[in-house]
């Protein structure tokens, strides 16, 4: 008996759609991050100081895309884990910072901490909506923000998007408290720096956020490469007795992460796509 004929054509073309809106999809995210100077996967590792002793260590890390509220967002980490044990003195804290922050814009969608600094825990989860200029803390009611937000972590990745001139002072109402604003930023000097096995031409940044339990206090400084990947190769920030330094020891550089992406989209299939009858 022969069997009935089936027309197949619509679940091909309902097939071919899928695979071409995943191959625009794919492509529109790269692109966003061909923009920027640097891409999914990331990843500086840093070695923590208290003073000349060695305290610990950290990461900064683009770890991934997400999606917020039907929204692309890169999801930046910054981890660190320090302590000391003198004589006179004991410090110690760890300390995971997120952002999610819209990969188009660079605007803060969501930031969370928790740390906990001589056994005291801080946690911290808000949500930002750059469309309603508002902000949620937790369970609590909603706070007014600004139009382009910023948070701790979304900072530093924007500031390695900007131009960085030399004896600078820039001010930038976009930190999502506005009673922290304006976010200011001073070039204050040049300086070569040794870490992760070569030398790095740095500029020398002092950034203010007058909340942030980092940048809050004025005296923090981070040296970012001077070059078009402003790589953050060295933060100081103070403690209340002393103050912690952390120092590039490793580095995933944005070409390598760029290679590997197109890899992967061409083994995909989406690099060349062939439609069979």
């Amino acid at each position: 008996m022969r069997r009935p004929l089936v027309n197949n054509a619509p679940m091909r073309a309902r097939r071919i759609r899928r695979m071409l809106m995943l191959g625009a999809a794919l492509t529109a995210r790269l692109e966003a991050g061909a923009q920027q100077p640097f891409l999914v996967g990331e990843r500086a590792e840093y070695d923590i100081k208290y003073g000349i002793i060695h305290a610990g260590s950290g990461a900064l890390t683009v770890v991934g895309i997400d999606t917020v509220r039907q929204q692309d967002a890169y999801r930046f980490r910054l981890t660190y884990s320090a302590g000391v044990n003198l004589l006179l003195y004991k410090y110690s804290v760890r300390d995971t910072m997120e952002s999610w922050t819209d990969t188009a814009t660079l605007h803060s969608l969501r930031f969370t901490q928790n740390q906990v600094a001589r056994g005291k825990p801080r946690v911290k989860h808000y949500e930002i909506f750059p469309d309603r200029h508002v902000f949620s803390d937790g369970g609590k009611p909603e706070q007014e923000s600004v139009i382009d937000p910023l948070d701790d972590i979304s900072f530093l990745y924007f500031v390695r998007s900007q131009r960085l001139e030399l004896g600078t002072t820039l001010e930038y109402p976009r930190y999502f408290k506005p009673g922290s604003n304006p976010i200011t930023l001073r070039v204050v000097g040049r300086d070569t720096i040794e870490a992760a096995g070569k030398k790095w031409s740095t500029l020398v940044v002092q950034p203010i956020i007058r909340t942030s339990t980092m940048f809050g206090d004025g005296d923090a400084r981070v040296w970012i490469s001077d070059d078009p990947a402003h790589v953050i190769v060295k933060i100081n920030t103070k403690l209340s007795i002393g103050s912690i330094t952390m120092k590039l020891r490793s580095y995933r550089p944005t070409d390598e992460v760029q290679s590997a992406s197109s890899n992967r989209a061409a083994n995909s299939g989406l690099g060349a796509l062939t439609l069979r009858p």
